[in-house]
């Protein structure tokens, strides 16, 4: 009977991964069923932060409304009182003289700049800045703060009731300020992975929970998604599963690249499938969880599809800010007891763990760093027996492959057998009939 719940269990999995196969089924939609969507929005809070995509930059500001695209554009800002207020401005390619232009209208006296290099969080390297004492009306003092990179113009104005403190909070915003390398005017940096890292990507324009570019032989999309590191034991094994969901899509890969991604060794994979569209698919093992990155565009922009994922992925980046988010896994020490299940499969023994939860039920559980022993025996003598490590108790699981929890029968095995594995210390047995 367990026997029979268990495959019942496979092939309902199996029909509810594969899906129909009636009508086109694209390359995203595929992905899309299986993995959760990981791009957040455009200016996004994450804790005292806000995100700015578009300007490539998270600071301890809250994000202004954007009411056109002229600039100087006021990006961020937070007023505390009459004399206490801080303000993030993009001043564009004119240089400082509109926003000094644009104070002064207001009532500002400049009274002489000097040059102040900084680096914000992360930075490789110093930017060269330069700082600006002013005095507001009413006697108010600020401090303002500006600097190019990549091309484009940033300021920051501090006021405060003296220039020694607003010098002070001018110094704490920029210490804590993050800032991507490289992003131009025009681009968007898509945060990924709840906040943790980020890339860049120019001449790129954001399509709701997609992101996508104007080519001559049309438009190139893109989108991320994320997978919970517990949930596979290796970017490989990621991408196999992947890959066979795509292949029982009709899509088939034609080549494949091993860049690393943030550090680590990743992996991108070319797809064709039969309308007229080609897919690069990044995947990357990165802290926090898997990424995994698809960008399509017609078959006649092939070559520039690839130069633009190669650029995505060399700029992925962590950005020091962000957590995991939502509902905590289920962790083996939040479990009650071992449940092993076990079939033969023609000269060899297959099994799998499963754990009750406090229902009594049987779960999968998620943790990483696995050790497990799994052996077979008969009358009490072993009969074969594996020890091995895993990266993902998911390697474990019942319904993915069985290469790891294979047992070879010994020649001329039959009868009663016993199947014991141990996990983490914990052990379970159950008993099959071999024939």
């Amino acid at each position: 009977m367990r026997r029979v719940l268990c495959v019942g269990l496979l092939v309902v999995a199996a029909i509810v991964v594969t899906g129909s196969r009636v009508g086109h089924v694209s390359a995203e939609g595929v992905i899309a069923r299986a993995l959760d969507a990981s791009i957040l929005a455009g200016s996004t809070r994450l804790g005292d932060y806000t995100w700015l995509e578009d300007a490539g930059m998270a600071i301890q500001l809250p994000a202004a409304p954007r009411v056109d695209e002229a600039l100087p554009a006021l990006l961020a800002a937070r007023r505390l009182d009459d004399t206490r207020n801080a303000a993030l401005w993009e001043i564009g390619t004119g240089g400082f003289g509109g926003l000094q232009r644009k104070l002064e209208a207001e009532g500002a006296r400049f009274s002489g700049s000097q040059a102040s290099p900084f680096r914000p969080r992360g930075y490789p390297e110093d930017i060269a800045g330069q700082r600006s004492n002013v005095t507001l009306v009413g006697d108010r003092r600020a401090v303002v703060l500006d600097w190019r990179v990549s091309g484009r113009h940033f300021a920051i104005v501090v006021g405060d009731a003296s220039n020694e403190a607003a010098t002070r909070r001018l110094d704490e915003l920029v210490r804590e300020m993050v800032v991507v390398h490289g992003l131009e005017a025009g681009g968007v940096a898509p945060l990924m992975l709840q906040g943790r890292y980020a890339c860049v990507m120019n001449g790129w324009q954001r399509d709701g929970e997609r992101l996508r570019r104007r080519v001559p032989q049309g438009w190139l999309g893109a989108r991320f998604f994320t997978v919970a590191g517990t949930d596979f034991e290796s970017v490989g094994r990621l991408q196999f599963e992947l890959e066979s969901q795509l292949d029982g899509a009709g899509f088939r890969r034609s080549a494949g690249l091993k860049p690393m991604i943030a550090g680590a060794e990743g992996f991108v994979g070319e797809y064709f499938g039969n309308d007229g569209f080609v897919q690069r698919i990044a995947y990357g093992r990165l802290d926090g969880g898997y990424l995994v990155v698809l960008m399509q565009g017609p078959e006649a922009a092939r070559a520039m599809l690839g130069d633009q994922m190669d650029a995505l992925v060399n700029s992925v980046r962590p950005t020091g800010l962000g957590a995991v988010s939502g509902p905590p896994p289920i962790y083996f020490n939040h479990v009650r007891s071992v449940r092993v299940l076990a079939w033969q499969d023609g000269r060899r023994v297959l099994w799998g763990v499963l754990f009750d939860d406090g229902r009594q039920q049987p779960v999968v559980w998620r943790q990483d760093n696995i050790s497990w022993r799994a052996e077979l025996t008969k009358g009490g003598q072993t009969q074969r027996e594996k020890i091995g490590e895993s990266n993902s108790s998911r390697a474990l699981n019942p319904l993915v492959d069985a290469d790891l929890r294979s047992l070879d029968l010994p020649e001329g095995a039959n009868g009663e057998m016993e199947v014991t594995v141990e996990v983490n210390g914990i052990r379970a047995s159950t008993r099959i009939q071999v024939k």
